[in-house]
């Protein structure tokens, strides 16, 4: 398993798509919070709603709030590289006709791909790591400009880990869903275009939020969705470090599911498709490129 971990690491390393998309995603990351800093700076004397997102956005750039506005940035914009990523790694393994040649050296399929899968998380881990890298030197270059201290304490380093684990945990569901869309359609392009419509109409999804006051059914059914309860999970990483966004925002932390119930649903949902990813690879026949 090590070897094949290895392996993958190696292909997915050389592959200018993986540079590419990491640069991309930490300039945005990087523009983000410049952009928080010119708002905060050109908009210094707001009242009511304004002066509360101003807030947010100040409190987001201190210590320890970058953490939560760099981890936010992981769990948004990050979500559809991780698709456009996940989707190039098993893709390509089709198009150009590597997937055969792997198997044939071995054969165990099933191994294969959570050697694949376990590859993608650990450089999503990585992509992380240099974002946080990136939030953290961002926020010591503007601290003196908004007279923040540059100081973390041990608590918030250890918050920080399990944010972490909470983000990438976050990200685990939408690279199955694209492993397995890939999987089923032998196609970067259709696995890569389903990963995004889903993300599409997750949002989509969002904006009926309002059938929750009906109650019953409905609530339930939209309380058991991937993205409802990825919001208790990602709200609870901005919580940590001190931000507040239903200050700014319409949001009922009350009609939110509990943390448990996030943890558990996702989990279940990840199961389903990881299953469902290993009992494709192992049926179906391996065609050469297409």
């Amino acid at each position: 398993m090590i070897d094949l971990i290895r392996a993958e690491w190696l292909k997915l390393s050389r592959r200018p798509l993986s540079w590419i998309l990491l640069v991309i995603f930490l300039l945005l990351l990087a523009a983000q919070v410049f952009t928080q800093f010119a708002l905060v700076m050109r908009l210094p004397d707001r009242t009511g709603v304004a002066g509360a997102q101003i807030e947010e956005w100040r409190r987001g750039l201190a210590f320890p709030g970058i953490f939560a506005t760099t981890l936010s940035h992981v769990n948004g914009v990050g979500g559809i590289f991780a698709v456009i990523f996940a989707a190039g790694a098993m893709g390509s393994e089709y198009s150009w006709g590597t997937l055969r040649t792997q198997l044939a050296r071995d054969p165990a399929r099933g191994r294969y791909l959570l050697a694949k899968l376990a590859t993608i998380m650990l450089m999503l881990a990585v992509a992380t790591l240099l974002a946080l890298l990136v939030g953290v030197v961002c926020a010591a270059a503007l601290a003196p400009l908004l007279g923040h201290a540059i100081a973390v304490s041990v608590e918030d380093l250890l918050r920080l880990a399990l944010a972490l684990v909470r983000a990438l945990y976050v990200l685990f569901p939408y690279v199955l869903l694209t492993l397995y869309a890939t999987l089923f359609s032998r196609s970067l392009l259709a696995g890569l275009s389903i990963g995004l419509f889903y993300i599409i109409l997750e949002v989509s999804f969002g904006a009926l939020a309002l059938l929750r006051v009906l109650g019953g059914f409905w609530a339930l059914a939209y309380n058991l969705t991937i993205g409802q309860n990825i919001n208790t999970l990602t709200l609870m990483n901005r919580h940590a470090f001190g931000l507040r966004p239903e200050t700014t925002a319409p949001l009922d932390l009350a009609q939110l599911p509990s943390p448990l119930q996030a943890t558990l649903v996702i989990a279940v949902y990840s199961g389903a498709l990881l299953f469902l990813s290993l009992h494709l690879i192992r049926s179906r026949d391996v065609t050469g490129p297409a």
